[in-house]
């Protein structure tokens, strides 16, 4: 066998494997709280879709998922959304405009709970996301203008659901390409310290970690952070690309020990091509793999360089995958119980 087809042949069984990969946890819901379908309906039965998928081949139960809204398009009928959602969605109100102050009023969160959003989506990242240069003003989180909503949402318990602050800045040789000035990002990160200390009681789910996880010493500051914040939280939406940047064993002493804190989440979007379908279940299946077996994954949810898996054990999947979203999020307990599980 020549070298060529050699290599093909590794390609293909590597592929054949990957496809008949069965979960050992299939007895475990899964909660993605962080997607951006909006009101997306086409797109909604693709995740049933993926949900299908996974659970056929690899007998993986996508049993649930929280719509942040997408981008500057929030979830306008809610009820269309939700009958979309079979029972497996919940929603929140999405604001992506803290740069300009933030979309909601602080008497109007009440009534949003009340018609069954399940929090406050804020995307309050870097000024160069939204402006051409700094000079024409950008306020950070802590802006004294968005301290009513902060202080309304913490009043009445509404969840601030997946808050996203600041972009990843890796160690000094990886910077990537988002966040590349440090000086930058730890601004940004101290503007959410602020918020968090003025509003202690403010029940919040961090986006993507804060982009706390992209080096060794920022996963220390996220132990700081969640030992200082009882109510904190964190999602992995989007961070499995960056896994690889840090130490294995202290990320995954770090999952474990704080557990109860964290939530599982992809960043996925909507799609308009049914072949790309495969392809988010796939994405799914590689952010699983990462978190149950330890085994070399390629590329985390959105891709990028090998990942070591973490073999967490079940108690802390069973806590990531849908016991802390449970706790969390107002009703989606109710609609899983609903859907047939046997909630602890």
């Amino acid at each position: 066998m020549t070298a060529r087809l050699f290599f093909l042949f590794l390609t293909l069984l590597g592929a054949k494997v990957q496809a008949q990969f069965q979960s050992e946890f299939s007895d475990i819901p899964r909660i993605d709280v962080h997607t951006h379908v909006a009101n997306d309906i086409p797109a909604i039965s693709r995740y049933f879709d993926v949900r299908n998928i996974l659970l056929d081949q690899h007998a993986i139960d996508l049993a649930f998922w929280i719509n942040l809204g997408d981008g500057d398009t929030p979830i306008i009928d809610l009820d269309t959304v939700l009958k979309a959602g079979k029972g497996r969605m919940s929603c929140a109100i999405s604001d992506y405009t803290a740069h300009d102050g933030l979309m909601h009023s602080p008497s109007s969160l009440k009534g949003f709970m009340d018609q069954g959003f399940v929090g406050y989506k804020i995307w309050s990242g870097p000024w160069y996301r939204v402006l051409k240069n700094k000079e024409e003003g950008y306020p950070y989180v802590d802006d004294l203008a968005h301290e009513p909503t902060f202080a309304e949402m913490e009043r009445i318990g509404m969840v601030g659901a997946s808050i996203h602050v600041a972009d990843p800045n890796g160690p000094w040789n990886d910077r990537g390409d988002w966040l590349t000035d440090p000086i930058e990002y730890w601004k940004e990160i101290t503007a959410w310290h602020t918020v968090l200390t003025r509003h202690p009681d403010l029940k919040v789910v961090m986006a993507h970690s804060n982009w706390l996880i992209c080096q060794d010493a920022q996963i220390d500051y996220l132990r700081y952070l969640l030992a200082t914040f009882p109510n904190l939280n964190l999602d992995l939406a989007a961070t499995f690309q960056y896994f690889y940047m840090v130490s294995h064993d202290n990320l995954r002493a770090f999952i474990i020990e704080w557990s109860d804190r964290i939530l599982f989440g992809t960043d996925i979007g909507s799609w308009s091509d049914d072949a790309v379908t495969a392809e988010r279940a796939q994405q799914y299946l590689r952010a699983f793999k990462i978190l149950e077996t330890s085994e070399i994954v390629n590329g985390g949810f959105f891709g990028g360089p090998e990942i070591q898996g973490l073999t967490l054990p079940r108690e802390v999947l069973e806590k990531i995958y849908y016991k802390n979203a449970l706790r969390i999020y107002p009703g989606v307990g109710e609609k899983m119980i609903k859907l047939g599980y046997q909630i602890d």
